[in-house]
């Protein structure tokens, strides 16, 4: 099988049902250890009432989510509403804090399935030049459908640059007052990427993103040894 065959090739990212299934049950996991076994009917009551009035509040935002599809809309309102909640808890940086681990703790699951990770590791060809092509053909479809759109991808040898130059992620969460929230894609990154990396003989880099200040993300994709010794620099 050639990777340009695999199900999810040249399609924006999505995260196929049965990874969802997997990454509920370590959410719901985590949420249980922090509000109890009682407490989670109450935290999960309190969250569909702030998820209504994030739409009530925020009706232009909200039609500019939907133009995304419903999964996203989905990871939106409950990802800005259980920030509400969890503020109210713990205060505004504990509260980001605490996401990040959950983004952390799922990116074991979430990353080999963006990737497809056990089929592509069985087509044919050289491994991370098919690894190249999957990016290509992901950020192609996601620079398409405006989630981040981008003005290069440099398919070199041994390496596959791409900058970003808007990220929907910034502007959303923005727009309802928690930029933070756009970090938590680049941490499930941070988290992610080195867990695949062997398997797909690649080097991670990323030194600068939107969402922690630059005015760019930079991804940087290295055939394994190749690479800057500078992965601690990644953001």
């Amino acid at each position: 099988m050639k990777v340009e065959e695999l199900s999810r090739y040249g399609k924006p990212l999505r995260m196929p049902k049965e990874a969802v299934k997997k990454q509920d049950k370590i959410v719901m996991g985590i949420l249980k250890n922090e509000f109890g076994t009682l407490g989670i009917v109450p935290f999960f009551v309190t969250l569909l009432n702030e998820r209504r009035k994030i739409q009530r509040e925020f009706p232009d935002t909200m039609k500019k989510v939907d133009e995304f599809g419903e999964d996203t809309r989905t990871e939106f309102l409950m990802f800005s509403s259980m920030f509400r909640v969890l503020i109210r808890r713990m205060g505004r940086e504990k509260a980001y804090e605490f996401l990040k681990d959950i983004m952390q703790a799922i990116a074991p699951i979430s990353m080999p399935a963006i990737y497809q990770l056990d089929e592509l590791l069985q087509c044919e060809g050289d491994t991370f030049e098919n690894f190249k092509k999957y990016n290509i053909a992901m950020f192609k479809a996601i620079h398409e459908e405006g989630t981040w759109v981008n003005d290069l991808i440099d398919d070199g040898k041994d390496k596959l640059t791409i900058r970003v130059t808007s990220c929907a992620n910034v502007d959303l969460f923005g727009e309802i007052g928690y930029p933070e929230l756009s970090k938590l894609g680049c941490d499930h990154d941070l988290a992610g990427y080195p867990l695949i990396e062997e398997n797909v003989d690649c080097d991670f880099r990323r030194l600068c993103t939107i969402a922690k200040g630059d005015d760019f993300c930079l991804f940087e994709f290295y055939r394994r040894g190749t690479a800057p010794d500078n992965a601690h620099l990644n953001r």
